[in-house]
């Protein structure tokens, strides 16, 4: 009897499927129909799509923590304002449709944070997207306003192509981020640590509903050799008990070039979100203003959700850009599903 739960153990070790690392996969589809109506009087419409897909995997390690992995990419068409059709080497580096072209990095982690490497969002502009640029306020964290010669929001780079990036663990409500990276242009130096490079700090500290954004970019190299960029920002959020939500941000930027002087310029949003039931409403002010604009651009924009599921939400949208913001309103109606 022994010697038969010996030999049946031992089958059964020898048919058993090895330990596998954890692997998931996520992501977000999202359709839109968009109505663009220029104030000089052409009115452009269309959908608005995009699918995206994250490959998530983790492994346990013997000597504790964990190996992470992230590959993931987004497909989106559509987009009758030209938004993403950029005709020079930025449009390479944030291009999102190639496989991994979205994110493809390996870290590890444990409880003395995270360390990853590889191709990343910056850590500020995960923080400018949301929650301080949720409704639709993309301009805050990708849009270089003005002339030629204020391209100092290194948030608006969006991704980090080669990056170093370690996160903290939470310490009593704080946090903080460090991430550095290279080859962020390709036409000022690519292939060493040093060229095209952006280092981006970062610090969080939340306490009940009360949450403080802070961080400090400062780049060489970036949209001409030679040339200096920083980037700060400051924002907070507030969460009342009644299911209101209230935020507000101010973003400085500059920019040097060889033999010229520094030119500036900032933005600043205010807005809240409301909810009740399975409903809500979002509304914002962002404006900008800096060197040589001659009058601030403006964005005002308002919009209604309603859940359909804990995964997906209908809404609608209207935003108000002035002259200097691109002259026009659009109106739109969507449906976004997570999963």
């Amino acid at each position: 009897m022994f010697k038969r739960v010996l030999i049946a153990a031992a089958i059964a070790g020898a048919f058993a499927a090895p330990a596998m690392a954890e692997v998931s996969i996520t992501g977000s589809m999202e359709m839109n129909f968009v109505v663009y109506d220029w104030d000089k009087g052409d009115t452009q419409q269309g959908l608005d799509r995009g699918l995206q897909i994250d490959f998530n995997g983790s492994d346990k390690l013997d000597m504790g923590g964990k190996l992470i992995w992230k590959v993931s990419q987004k497909l989106n068409t559509g987009d009758p304002s030209g938004r993403n059709n950029i005709e020079n080497d930025y449009s390479e580096l944030v291009n999102q449709n190639t496989w991994g072209g979205r994110e493809a990095w390996v870290g590890f982690a444990g409880d003395w944070g995270s360390l990853k490497v590889g191709r990343q969002f910056f850590n500020s502009y995960l923080v400018l997207d949301w929650p301080y640029g949720q409704g639709g306020n993309w301009q805050l964290v990708e849009r270089n306003w003005g002339p030629a010669g204020h391209e100092g929001k290194l948030t608006s780079l969006i991704f980090a192509p080669s990056s170093v990036n370690y996160q903290s663990p939470n310490f009593g409500g704080f946090s903080f981020g460090i991430q550095h990276s290279w080859d962020n242009w390709a036409t000022t130096g690519v292939g060493k640590i040093g060229d095209s490079n952006v280092t981006d700090l970062s610090v969080a500290f939340g306490a009940g509903s009360f949450n403080l954004n802070a961080g400090y970019l400062f780049g060489n190299d970036i949209w001409a050799a030679g040339s200096e960029a920083e980037q700060w920002y400051i924002g907070a959020t507030y969460g009342f008990d009644f299911g209101l939500n209230v935020r507000g941000l101010y973003n400085y930027q500059a920019i040097e070039y060889p033999g010229s002087s520094k030119v500036d310029s900032y933005d600043w949003i205010i807005g809240a979100t409301y909810g009740w039931g399975k409903n809500y409403v979002k509304g914002s002010w962002h404006q900008f203003d800096g060197d040589n604009f001659g009058k601030a651009g403006d964005i005002i924009s308002a919009e209604y959700g309603y859940s359909l599921s804990k995964n997906t939400v209908a809404y609608g949208r209207i935003q108000n850009r002035n002259e200097k913001a691109g002259d026009l309103t659009y109106y739109m109606v969507g449906v976004w599903t997570g999963f």
